[in-house]
């Protein structure tokens, strides 16, 4: 049971990720529910423009998600089993599509693999996929299915986004990369509030945390520590702002056109603390200059 639950967290953090920065450029559903048993698809992904070029920032997870797919994720890698059952699923999957009255766009299934699933790719006769990167590889074509291995992946920002799908050393690395990127770097300000939702959800009580759960904390406690001083730092720097346009309101309604260049530039480069005595003098200064003494 608690190996269900763990498996269920994680493939979660894979779910909600894609959500977030798929968000506004497709039709993201997760767990699609394949009617013939009740299953679910992980993630079943329609662009609102087919066939349009992704975002430079989503990598190879642009241009899985360029055409309709559905996503199946493990965080373990699955044996050869469960691989077939995906499969299995997507074909019941693609023939509940096609008896619709409007028919959409029938999906390639994508399977997303933390580690290489051997008896699985010799026994449904995977193969590399021809000119794609290393890790990738497809299935004979009527079963409509590729298969992505993330820990085969080359090491490149193109690829971040998928291998922070994966698991172990893999994980680790992708997490490094991305606490490596800009304040400003889109995948960075996307995907950190998932990992911060997902270390919610992990038991604060060690004797209910898994092995997995104990990794992903120590993996993310610097990366999520940042992030949040980050924020804070964000917060008060914009009310640092507002702050300083308040008081050049307050010395233009005070002093006039004495209010030049040079004084906003002082006031723009001011430190908080100097901010705060300069707006004290505004009603008791007699001159502009008296104001911004040091």
């Amino acid at each position: 049971m608690v190996a269900a639950a763990m498996r269920a967290r994680y493939d979660q953090l894979g779910k909600q990720m894609i959500r977030e920065l798929l968000e506004g450029r497709c039709s993201v559903e997760t767990d699609a529910e394949v009617p013939a048993d009740t299953r679910r698809i992980d993630v079943w992904v329609t662009p609102h423009e087919m066939g349009a070029s992704p975002p430079e920032h989503l990598g190879l997870l642009g241009r899985i998600t360029s055409g309709a797919v559905t996503l199946e994720l493990f965080h373990n890698t699955p044996n050869g089993d469960e691989l077939a059952a995906c499969l299995i699923k997507h074909g019941e999957f693609r023939h509940f599509l096609s008896r619709r009255k409007t028919l959409p766009p029938l999906p390639i299934q994508w399977v997303i693999s933390s580690g290489r699933p051997d008896a699985g790719i010799e026994g449904l006769v995977f193969r590399p996929m021809p000119g794609g990167l290393r890790g990738i590889y497809e299935s004979p074509p009527l079963q409509y299915t590729r298969l992505v291995v993330v820990s085969e992946l080359p090491v490149a920002r193109d690829t971040l986004l998928v291998r922070l799908l994966g698991a172990g050393s893999t994980l680790r690395q992708a997490l490094a990369e991305l606490q490596a990127l800009s304040a400003e770097a889109l995948e960075r300000r996307l995907v950190l509030p998932v990992l911060l939702r997902l270390r919610l959800t992990v038991p604060t009580d060690p004797a209910q945390q898994t092995s997995d759960d104990q990794e992903f904390l120590m993996d993310t406690q610097d990366i999520v520590e940042n992030w949040r001083r980050e924020a804070v730092q964000e917060g008060l720097q914009q009310g640092l702002e507002r702050e300083r346009k308040l008081l050049l309101r307050l010395l233009r309604r005070r002093f006039g056109a004495e209010v030049d260049g040079e004084t906003e530039c002082r006031v723009a480069a001011a430190s908080a603390e100097q901010v705060e005595v300069w707006a004290e003098r505004v009603l008791s200064a007699a001159t502009l200059a008296e104001l911004l003494a040091d």
